[in-house]
């Protein structure tokens, strides 16, 4: 059975310890049921979404910009669009996915890189 990647753990858990008072409500990394019937990273644990709660620190349109910086980024989707680590070139593009991705970031990350739980960019910021 497939466990949290030490990337996607310590990616909420730098949030976490920015922003102590932020919302946790969409915040995930494992696949819930309706993840499960399809294929996704979350079903792997190689994926977190980030709860987007700008009055507590946590802005997703800062913050999606901001992991970009990280290695281990496959994609990033958050507002409506999508931004594929590997085609720099395309840059942000739009996402037509079911969900909108309004309310949290999604990360996916490499799955080659699951383990690497070094700090993520945000770990450096001061609160």
């Amino acid at each position: 059975m497939a466990q949290p990647s030490a990337a996607c753990k310590r990616a909420l858990a730098d949030a976490t310890a920015l922003c102590p008072n932020r919302s946790r409500v969409a915040d995930g990394i494992m696949g819930d049921t309706s993840h499960q019937n399809r294929k996704s990273d979350h079903n792997d644990g190689n994926a977190f979404d980030l709860t987007h709660d700008p009055d507590n620190g946590v802005d997703c349109h800062f913050f999606a910009k901001l992991v970009l910086l990280d290695f281990r980024v496959s994609y990033v989707i958050w507002n409506r669009k999508i931004y594929n680590a590997e085609m720099p070139d395309k840059g942000w593009r739009p996402y037509d996915g079911k969900n909108g991705h309004t309310h949290h970031m999604h990360v996916s990350v490499k799955a080659a890189l699951r383990d690497i739980g070094s700090p993520w960019p945000w770990a450096s910021l001061e609160s």
